[in-house]
């Protein structure tokens, strides 16, 4: 009788609140949105962060695991990402045959996926059949079976998978560029791991990662959909209630990368890249909850605009050119030339565009405002820019998967799942000097290391000396 009202006890202990998101940031955007936020906390101590969406009958949840390539050994590279896909296979009472045909009928999908900080397993179906997958994706997560059919067909496809990578010039590019730009790194830890990391993986590796790493102090839970907050607390504290916390510890927080100093060039040949190289700079960047970081990610923005005006349609030495910031703890950003055949020009076209926007001149995005040179003041266009980041930004709420994404962010930067509903406003506060500062600190004056992978010939004709600054 104790046990039993102890249980209810624990039950109703579960608690539902509004997540605040903070009076200062009271947007539209804001007050339409906070609202539907819940939390709830399960008798083991997970989290859960709920937003009631009612604008589809589509379901998520993911529940995620921190920890990734900073609590990761070298030698162990890609077994997280093993184990968790042999799990998400199928578990002790649903095998993979069973748990198959549901996902098909259901046209359900469960599936895992690393990052360099932490992993998600998640599930997205139809609310017709929400309580049905949740209990076989519950299951998968709670008495997982590591079988070793499912396990080997695990590890061929990572194998399959980082063979494909060593085969693409593109890919080499961004191999070549992670082990040195990530050297003495936790980043440095593949989370795809690497062929000889993953070679002598068993299956019994598996069950033990799993054992040693499946704590319920490294997990929170998001869920975006329709649904009766409490009764999915209810559900989710009968499935996942009885992960064991572990008591593993806080995580390591990854060291910043440094902004200097800069000029290094490294080249590989690829067999599979007669005539062209591919062309890859990567540099620090600030982080997500940093001062500056949107103003860097839209001068990224704004500068891509300007190298595919200037390389490509201008010189034709590329086919795809870009800038971006990333969204990592310890974060940074790439200038990246997918395929060129003018490797004695490139870098000075990318300075070129690089001085234009040193200078304030941007791609023009009002006719009635373009100059003589066909681009317009960066005050002028700022704006419009800012309109077009934040609908590039915010295209993820268009699903309830994205919705998770954006909330997953949120939880880890801040603890609160509705922090990106600030962002908005965030972003609407920039102007031109704030992009143009961050652009100066980050790119002009940043700290490049540079990558270039091809034909041989070609990147014969590289200049290194060229690679020393944006300039």
């Amino acid at each position: 009788m104790k046990k039993s009202m102890h249980k209810q006890f624990v039950l109703m202990a579960i608690f539902i609140s509004i997540v605040a998101v903070g009076v200062g940031a009271q947007t539209t955007f804001v007050r339409e949105n906070a609202p539907t936020f819940m939390k709830t906390v399960l008798s083991n101590g997970i989290p859960v962060y709920m937003k009631v969406q009612n604008a589809n009958r589509v379901f998520h949840v993911s529940l995620v695991l921190n920890g990734g390539s900073l609590v990761t050994p070298p030698e162990h590279a890609g077994w997280e990402k093993i184990a968790l896909n042999t799990m998400a296979r199928g578990s002790q009472h649903y095998p993979y045959e069973k748990a198959a045909s549901i996902l098909d009928r259901t046209s359900s999908h469960i599936a895992a996926a690393v990052q360099f900080e932490y992993s998600t397993f998640s599930l997205t179906t139809l609310d017709t059949y929400r309580d049905e997958l949740l209990d076989l994706w519950a299951d998968m997560l709670i008495t997982p079976a590591f079988s070793q059919s499912d396990f080997d067909r695990t590890k061929e496809d990572a194998s399959l998978a980082l063979q494909a990578m060593e085969q693409s010039p593109w890919s080499m590019t961004q191999k070549v560029m992670n082990q040195a730009y990530f050297k003495d790194h936790p980043y440095g830890v593949n989370p795809e791991g690497t062929e000889q990391s993953i070679e002598p993986m068993m299956a019994g590796d598996a069950r033990q990662w799993y054992k040693d790493q499946f704590s319920a102090d490294r997990i929170f839970v998001v869920a975006v959909g329709d649904f009766n907050p409490a009764e999915l607390a209810r559900k989710l504290e009968a499935l996942l209630g009885s992960i064991p916390d572990l008591r593993l510890g806080p995580i390591p927080e990854p060291a910043a990368f440094p902004m200097g100093p800069s000029g290094s060039l490294i080249t590989e040949a690829h067999d599979q890249s007669q005539g062209t190289i591919y062309l890859r700079g990567d540099f620090a960047a600030p982080g997500p909850g940093k001062d500056d970081y949107f103003a860097a990610a839209l001068a990224a923005r704004i500068f891509s605009d300007l190298l595919f005006s200037v390389v490509r349609d201008k010189y034709g030495a590329v086919y795809t050119p870009s800038a971006m910031i990333r969204v990592f703890s310890a974060n940074y950003g790439s200038i990246m030339m997918y395929k060129t055949d003018a490797p004695d020009k490139i870098k000075g076209y990318i300075d070129e565009a690089a001085d234009m926007m040193a200078r304030g001149r941007v791609v023009s995005v009002d006719p009635a405002k373009t100059e003589s040179d066909g681009y317009m003041s960066i005050t002028d266009a700022i704006d419009t820019y800012k309109q077009l980041y934040m609908n590039d930004y915010f295209e993820a709420v268009r699903n309830n998967a994205g919705i998770a994404s954006l909330m997953i962010r949120s939880v880890r930067l801040t603890g609160d799942p509705a922090d990106w509903l600030k962002d908005q406003r965030r972003i609407e506060t920039l102007d031109s000097l704030a992009v143009q500062r961050a652009f100066d600190t980050y790119f002009m004056k940043g700290a490049f290391l540079w990558v270039a992978v091809g034909d041989q010939a070609l990147l014969d004709k590289l200049d290194p000396r060229a690679f020393d600054l944006i300039h």
